[in-house]
């Protein structure tokens, strides 16, 4: 049966074989670390197996997403907006009233999923994320909690 719960560091390794199989581009040893220790992690868990990953953190009222990460497996059958939803909801027992986040220009089905969901597209940060050569554009998105 699926389930969200939180992460911690016991989960590391998991979180990473996750990045790694499935993010060109995954997050190192070093971020999972610290968020998994510092912000607030949870976990997309089909029977035993963690699927899905996300990070938030919190300043005030405002909501940070981080990371999120759904294994190649598990793609396209809406495990990445249960998870976001539900740490969106899960963010505002913390005081959550607004989220932002930044998106590849190129992540497309991420992109419509947030539209979706009610995120509104902000701006542009020119060359923010890392490519093999050279960068690639952010697309700032935000919206106020609690979501559609």
């Amino acid at each position: 049966m699926p389930r969200v719960a939180m992460l911690g560091i016991q989960h590391l390794e998991q979180c990473l074989l996750i990045e790694t199989r499935s993010d060109p581009h995954p997050w190192g040893r070093t971020n999972w670390l610290r968020s998994l220790r510092d912000d607030h992690c949870l976990g997309y868990w089909r029977d035993t197996d963690l699927v899905a990953i996300s990070a938030y953190s919190l300043v005030l009222d405002e909501v940070s997403l981080l990371n999120i990460v759904v294994d190649n497996s598990s793609r396209g059958n809406g495990v990445g907006r249960q998870l976001l939803t539900e740490g969106l909801e899960w963010m505002q027992q913390f005081g959550g009233q607004r989220c932002l986040l930044e998106v590849r220009l190129s992540n497309i089905v991420a992109r419509t999923l947030y539209k979706k969901l009610g995120f509104a597209e902000d701006g542009i940060r020119k060359k923010y994320y890392p490519l093999g050569e050279g960068h690639e554009d952010a697309v700032l998105m935000s919206a106020d909690l609690p979501l559609i």
